[in-house]
């Protein structure tokens, strides 16, 4: 039977993969559990692209002899690829236990904890490896890179020039160490790290912006030492504010609105984006003003301290506690501003100081610009028209599993039969995902198995994939009757804020940021529980939630509603309209993040 292994053996060498899977099945026909005819079975299953028979075999072959190296060694390799990163960390962590000095192997177990989420515990293996193993520059540079990452931004400093000491041929570690020393408020070391990293490669375009924040970061420190002109006493009370100044994501949304009210009450502002070169459209805000706090409007990573300026960090978390990363990442923040108590309670959670923290609600009125957007003309896969529908639901999300959208999709089919005369209209990212339909079909597919019922049997759902203007995105929302939400938790829910103020009857889950600006007067609002934050149909972790809570909203409860409106049983709350634009709008929440920064004396 070994002359038989060794031919197979052969075979797969040569690159004839099927012969030699042949080959290794007649073995096992023979010798079911043969430890050396699984493990190459399963190497060669692998290399014919049969990921899902080649994660079995090899399953079968580390049962057979768990501690083999080589079978563990390929195993994990499955399972990486598989993208199964908890199978793929306990089967490294097998291997660490028979190649406890393998340096390859614990840079290996970094990267699958970084998959998980697990920051801390990549940092601990990549500086396992690191130790084991001090001479290649990759070690360092990956080191850095998790470190900061994890919000540790003095020892990501610290590893990534010692991988530009031991290659300082490469140009993006003096990248990454440029943008790390930027957190630290280090200006002039990090413009040294970016105009080294160009003259290694000019073509590093996150160099020629690093260099370019570095600019507008000095400009407004000379302001705030009093060397600009127009510093003196009786000068208007300005800001520095940094942000997207053009992104279409809800953290740009909420910043650019904030700009156009503040401007309106013409407090003078400075404009930085999030990349640097870029300026603010409307008018010209690049250059410096009076100001005594750099705002950011950005996640905790995202911010970068400026010398003589207060740091300001307005954000949102959408579970029940930050990750220790934001918490460290803030360590440098003056002042934490969120725009709701659930994102406060989940700082003070994490134990970030509640001293420091101060609530600011977003403001949810419909654009004035719009003038009137109009309803688009929409068909559904019957070629019925949307419009036609007496109950048009619609839901506005990233495709992330945060949004719950196979939550929604399993309320929608246990509660719609295909003769309901109602629509669900489906608006999912913004066609930049190329996977965006594989992934989708398979939570689709997921779904329908789940519940017992195919979307065809259900009343339709019509699907949008794509980038809309802030006029088509009203005109969308104004083709329904019902803003739905079925998401796991939320920091503010824009598109859900704005469809109310439209006038669109709202249903949302009691929890998070909805209950800072919904109640049973204006809403459905659907029970919930903290859970942990799962992937969908999984018992793993989400990896931005690894360790944390978010809400599961009662799916039966849900359907209930839904069936009670398309049934013709339940009329509802009245429109939240009135509610929502007279108390909560973008001069009000303007007003009180003035207000915020002259208490704190940061004007």
């Amino acid at each position: 039977m070994t002359d038989r292994i060794d031919a197979a053996s052969r075979l797969y060498g040569a690159g004839r993969l099927t012969e030699a899977i042949d080959a290794c099945r007649a073995v096992l026909a023979v010798e079911p559990g043969r430890f050396d005819a699984l493990n190459l079975l399963g190497a060669a299953l692998f290399s014919a692209g049969q990921d899902g028979a080649a994660r079995e075999a090899l399953r079968e072959a580390v049962r057979a002899d768990p501690g083999n190296a080589a079978a563990l060694t390929n195993f994990s390799i499955v399972l990486q690829h598989c993208q199964e990163w908890p199978a793929a960390a306990r089967a490294l962590r097998a291997l660490a236990a028979v190649q406890p000095e393998s340096a390859p192997l614990y840079s290996r177990l970094g990267t699958v904890f970084q998959e998980i989420g697990d920051l801390d515990g990549a940092v601990r293996f990549l500086v396992r490896a690191a130790r084991l193993d001090p001479r290649p520059s990759v070690q360092w540079y990956n080191l850095g890179l998790i470190r900061m990452l994890a919000g540790d931004f003095t020892a990501a400093a610290r590893d990534l020039r010692r991988a530009i000491a031991i290659a300082p041929e490469g140009g993006l570690a003096s990248v990454q160490l440029g943008e790390t020393l930027l957190r630290l408020g280090r200006l002039d070391e990090a413009a040294g790290n970016f105009r080294r990293a160009l003259r290694l490669d000019p073509t590093i375009s996150e160099a020629v912006n690093g260099l370019a924040r570095c600019v507008r970061y000095r400009a407004a420190t000379a302001y705030a030492a009093g060397s600009g002109l127009g510093s003196g006493p009786g000068t208007p009370k300005g800001l520095v504010v940094r942000g997207a100044l053009e992104s279409a994501t809800g953290y740009g949304y909420f910043c650019q609105r904030f700009i156009r009210t503040l401007r309106q009450r013409a407090v003078p502002l400075q404009a930085i984006g999030i990349t640097g070169p870029e300026s603010w459209q409307e008018e010209d805000l690049d250059p410096p003003v009076s100001a005594k706090a750099l705002v950011n409007f950005l996640i905790p990573l995202a911010v970068e301290r400026v010398p003589g300026l207060a740091t300001v960090t307005f954000s949102m978390f959408e579970g029940t506690r930050i990750p220790p990363a934001w918490r460290r990442q803030c360590e440098h923040s003056d002042l934490v501003i969120v725009p709701t108590e659930s994102s406060r309670m989940a700082w003070a959670a994490q134990g970030y100081p509640e001293d420091r923290l101060r609530v600011c609600p977003l403001g949810v009125d419909p654009e004035d610009s719009d003038g009137g957007a109009p309803a688009p003309t929409m068909v559904d896969s019957r070629g019925r028209l949307v419009s036609s529908y007496r109950h048009r639901f619609v839901n506005v999300s990233d495709f992330i599993p945060r949004k719950n959208i196979d939550g929604l999709l399993r309320v929608w089919l246990r509660s719609t039969a295909r003769t309901d005369d109602a629509v669900l209209i489906l608006k999912l990212g913004k066609g930049t995902n190329p996977a965006f339909g594989a992934e989708l079909g398979a939570l689709v597919r997921q779904t329908e198995e789940a519940v017992g019922k195919r979307m065809a049997d259900a009343a339709p759902v019509v699907l949008i994939n794509q980038l809309l203007s802030d006029a088509d995105m009203t005109g969308l929302l104004r083709a329904a009757t019902h803003y739905w939400s079925m998401s796991h938790g939320e920091g503010w829910d824009l598109p859900l804020s704005k469809a109310g103020a439209l006038g669109l009857s709202l249903i949302a889950p009691r929890h998070s940021s909805y209950l800072d600006y919904l109640d049973d007067r204006v809403a459905r609002l659907i029970p919930a529980a903290v859970r942990p934050a799962r992937l969908p149909y999984s018992a793993q972790h989400y990896a931005p939630f690894h360790g944390l809570d978010w809400w599961d909203p009662d799916e039966d409860a849900a359907a209930g509603i839904l069936t009670a409106i398309i049934r013709g049983d339940d009329i509802g709350p009245p429109s939240p309209r009135d509610h929502l634009v007279q108390g909560f709008t973008w001069a009000r929440a303007a007003e009180r993040l003035l207000a915020i920064l002259d208490d704190a004396g940061l004007r």
